[in-house]
């Protein structure tokens, strides 16, 4: 080690190739001298390495060690968010996984791969680290499209999501009223109303890549700047926007992939009941915004909204045909003729429209 001052030297030494490759070789299988904690984490970032011998190599020495024995390493040390990353590729037992799932340096990348393909116990772990969740929403989705995800994990997820817009409907009550909602503002004020948030600089603001907004912006021209902010805003900040913003950013939002992201939308103090009547029409929604328009007495008492969800080939079935009966004569006429609508509910149309004449 004489052209290295200490273990970290070598370390970096070997991970950039500064080494012969059979020195690089006996670090992979297990046989330099080093501290065993120290050649453990070689080892992990070695299994990512382009030589694929000898990431083969470092994969099958880290096979090789006891489950207990990676906990206790993952448990022990202050591991680097990328070790921690390439263990959960190399380790797939749930022991290791939630181990890591609980670590202070997980990267919120790492987490999502747990929240999406974790079993049971990891997804507890998941859930109930809110301050990590408010840094990144997206973890919410991953959960809910983990398909072991647990019926107590997605009743919890339900639970957050309702928690977290009726503290953001009173934080965006108590912010001010400018053009651009202000993330930072809202957070304060979240914090203050006694929601878990880390320090905001230290918050990560990742992009989120939510295809129904992207979809919309593109439908548009992607030309107008209400476009062009909004596709680069992150979930959090799209839901402060959907509860603050503009009638037009709601006409966008509505469209997102995101159930955080439309219950904004669908919660903000500004929504008129002509902008209810435009979404239930939608064809782009989530049926999910639907169900939620349904599931409003107020909005459902007007009826230019049950003949927009009775008429939308988005509606779910099961809801259309609830609806049929309330339509005017007219209207009925309309969907029984109608091609754009599900078979049954034409047939249920034309059965009320024939016992009315």
């Amino acid at each position: 080690m004489s052209r290295f001052e200490n273990t970290d030297d070598l370390i970096g030494g070997i991970l950039e190739g500064q080494v012969p490759r059979q020195v690089r070789l006996f670090a992979a299988q297990g046989l330099l001298p080093i501290p065993r904690e120290d050649l453990l984490r070689l080892q992990v970032m070695l299994s990512s390495d382009p030589d694929e011998q000898l990431a083969e190599e470092a994969k099958a020495s880290v096979h090789e060690i006891d489950a207990e024995a990676l906990v206790e390493w993952v448990k022990t040390y202050a591991l680097e968010p990328m070790v921690l990353d390439l263990l959960i590729r190399v380790r797939e037992e749930n022991e290791v996984w939630a181990q890591v799932a609980k670590h202070a340096h997980v990267s919120d990348e790492t987490l999502r791969v747990l929240a999406k393909n974790g079993g049971a116990v990891v997804q507890d772990i998941v859930i109930t680290n809110q301050v990590r969740i408010f840094g990144c929403l997206e973890i919410l989705e991953d959960l809910r499209g983990n398909s072991r995800v647990s019926e107590s994990v997605l009743r919890r997820i339900h639970e957050f999501e309702t928690e977290f817009i009726q503290k953001a409907i009173e934080a965006a009550d108590d912010a001010d009223d400018g053009e651009n909602p202000s993330i930072e503002d809202a957070l304060v004020a979240l914090r203050h109303i006694g929601a878990h948030i880390p320090e905001l600089e230290r918050l990560p603001y990742q992009r989120s890549d939510d295809a129904g907004v992207r979809e919309a912006v593109e439908n548009a021209g992607g030309q107008q700047s209400t476009f062009a902010r909004l596709v680069k805003m992150n979930i959090k900040e799209k839901v402060v926007c959907a509860l603050k913003g503009s009638r037009e950013e709601r006409a966008i939002l509505i469209n997102s992939r995101n159930r955080l992201v439309v219950r904004g939308v669908l919660s903000s103090p500004k929504l008129s009941d002509s902008e209810i009547e435009k979404f239930a029409g939608l064809r782009t929604v989530d049926a999910e915004v639907l169900r939620v328009i349904h599931r409003n007495p107020r909005w459902m008492r007007r009826y230019q909204v049950v003949w927009q969800l009775v008429s939308n080939p988005k509606t779910p079935v099961e809801l259309g045909i609830r609806l049929v009966n309330r339509l005017n004569i007219r209207d009925l006429k309309r969907i029984a003729t109608s091609r754009n609508v599900n078979p049954v509910i034409r047939r249920q149309a034309q059965n009320f429209a024939e016992r009315r004449r």
